[in-house]
């Protein structure tokens, strides 16, 4: 027999509720071929204290990245504007940065959001979480996306752009948050320095050590304001996608929460495959209240919006979004494939981690 606390079964059904009206509005909104975002992101601030070359936020120039994000970041209220506007469509929530955990104001955000019933993941490069009360966090997080692009200290360096204290700092909060029983999963961005521990398959029995039961993984998607290439060759990234898949077959722990058509995909055509971009499908909200339409890529003044000031109703029917139909830029990067796949995609994922975690749980139950 389970016994549940009277108070969690209330938070649970509220949630609930909420949830499947959410759900309802949207699936009316699409019947009637309005585009609506589903999934709110939000990039905190524009400062991270990390260097990785793949990211525009590794701008090496930190005194200068302080400032501007002193001057651009939103101001504590500004957020929670933000925050109202956007619980009122979306179903889930996702905190990034720059690095989120170096606000000041971090925890005060997370309650105020949490207090509007959405649920929470935080995505964080896990550097900063000895600073804060991971009992309290607990309460409001769902889970934490931890950035673990290497588990080996050398490559993980090199990826991030960081020296060593900072990874022996990173694997000592990993064990505080297995201290803390607090669920996390692991997030890696494959490039030409990092590809040995997949192809070797030494990156999961690593993940799986430092408590994490899934993994995400994705091709770096080269940026286009730069002059060099992070991602492998086609055969590494062959090499890659073939251990991948066999791991998966092999092995419930940790699951790769990416879907194996993805890597099947690069494998017979050296790219993702999809019929729209979907990205609209979530809302990402830049550290100074700005929202870029389509996505980063098109960043103007014209594709530019503010949602301080203008509302999701008005942005979400900007005609910048038809862009989204014929753009196939982003060859393999793993976010962007998924939320433009179909919702039999979706729930074929869903339904193998359903029965992996049952499996685990229940290793007598066959399913």
């Amino acid at each position: 027999m389970f016994f549940y606390h009277t108070e969690s079964i209330g938070i649970l059904v509220v949630d609930t509720i909420r949830t499947l009206k959410l759900l309802s509005n949207w699936t009316g909104n699409r019947i009637l071929q309005k585009r609506r975002p589903l999934i709110a992101v939000y990039s905190l601030t524009h400062y991270c204290n990390y260097y990785c070359p793949m990211c525009p936020f590794g701008d090496p120039d930190k005194i200068n990245q302080i400032k501007f994000a002193k001057k651009h970041d939103l101001t504590t209220d500004q957020w929670k504007t933000i925050f109202d506007k956007t619980s009122k469509y979306c179903i889930w929530s996702i905190i990034e940065g720059g690095e989120p955990t170096s606000r000041p104001d971090f925890m005060e955000l997370v309650r105020y959001l949490y207090g509007l019933k959405m649920p929470i993941t935080l995505i964080s490069n896990c550097s900063l979480l000895h600073n804060i009360d991971l009992s309290e966090l607990k309460r409001y997080i769902q889970f934490i996306t931890c950035s673990i692009d290497s588990v080996f200290e050398e490559s993980y360096c090199k990826v991030r752009g960081v020296n060593k204290e900072a990874f022996q700092r990173v694997i000592k909060n990993l064990q505080l948050l297995q201290e803390h029983s607090f669920p996390h999963y692991f997030n890696s961005v494959i490039t030409k320095f990092n590809t040995e521990e997949f192809i070797n398959q030494s990156y999961f029995e690593r993940a799986k050590e430092l408590g994490s039961d899934a993994v995400s993984l994705t091709f770096v998607e080269d940026r286009s304001d730069v002059n060099y290439s992070l991602l492998p060759d086609r055969v590494t990234m062959n090499r890659v996608c073939e251990s991948i898949l066999d791991y998966s077959k092999r092995h419930s722990r940790p699951r790769i929460m990416i879907p194996d058509l993805y890597f099947k995909q690069i494998l017979e055509n050296g790219h993702a495959l999809f019929d729209e971009c979907g990205v609209w499908k979530s809302i990402f909200v830049n550290g100074d209240g700005s929202v870029l339409v389509p996505c980063w890529k098109f960043k103007s003044p014209e594709n530019t919006y503010d949602l301080l000031s203008q509302s999701i109703d008005d942005i979400w029917n900007a005609p910048e979004w038809d862009i989204a139909k014929t753009c196939h830029d982003c060859k393999v990067l793993g976010c962007i494939w998924y939320s433009s796949q179909p919702v039999t995609t979706f729930a074929g994922n869903y339904l193998k981690g359903l029965s992996q975690y049952i499996n685990q749980k229940n290793p007598d139950i066959s399913v």
